[in-house]
């Protein structure tokens, strides 16, 4: 990580993070198969407790709880001020920010395994998990956004567990109402 903060991840070979980290280049793509994998070492990990937020939780818990309480809890990490360097060196690299798209799909596909054994309906489960990693990958974009503008600490934290909260309010209430003035009922339910 510290070569690519200080040069960039795309000037940085995999032969020098190898060197630096004294083992060799083989060694690296045995635990990372790309540059982008050893960038994103996390993932594998996030992608874990996204699962086990919805299989481990709580018994009366829902799935959106679970997962609201689970964004809640990165918002310190996410607001520190250690993650400006993370988020910069995303911002710098498109091979990364393509990354990051493909890292998102691959938790939704994991969480759309993990929705599919709490029996949510099969013809509804991709939709669902999409919409939920969505939330998340908006927190992480939100996190970058703030990082970026020299915004960390306690209000950055609360800020983001905010939007993250908001985010899964609209969820809750559902889209129904999304569009229309407050107060106002749909039209289509009116003529009914």
């Amino acid at each position: 990580m510290r070569l690519f903060v200080t040069r960039g991840f795309d000037h940085v070979t995999v032969a020098e993070v190898a060197a630096a980290a004294g083992v060799s280049e083989k060694t690296v793509f045995n635990y990372f198969p790309t540059k982008e994998d050893l960038f994103f070492d996390e993932v594998p990990e996030r992608q874990r407790a996204l699962v086990d937020a919805v299989r481990n939780r709580a018994p009366g818990v829902s799935i959106l709880e679970a997962l609201r309480k689970l964004n809640r809890e990165q918002c310190t990490r996410l607001a520190s001020p250690g993650f400006v360097h993370f988020a910069r060196v995303i911002e710098e690299s498109q091979a990364l920010k393509v990354k990051e798209l493909e890292v998102m799909s691959g938790f939704a596909q994991a969480l759309t395994g993990a929705l599919l054994a709490e029996g949510i309906d099969e013809r509804d489960v991709r939709t669902v998990a999409s919409m939920l990693v969505s939330v998340h990958r908006q927190l992480f974009l939100s996190a970058r956004a703030l990082a970026l503008t020299g915004k960390h600490g306690p209000a950055a934290a609360r800020r983001l567990a905010a939007d993250s909260d908001r985010a899964f309010a609209l969820m809750e209430r559902g889209l129904g109402d999304l569009g229309l003035p407050h107060g106002r009922k749909d039209r289509r339910a009116a003529t009914n």
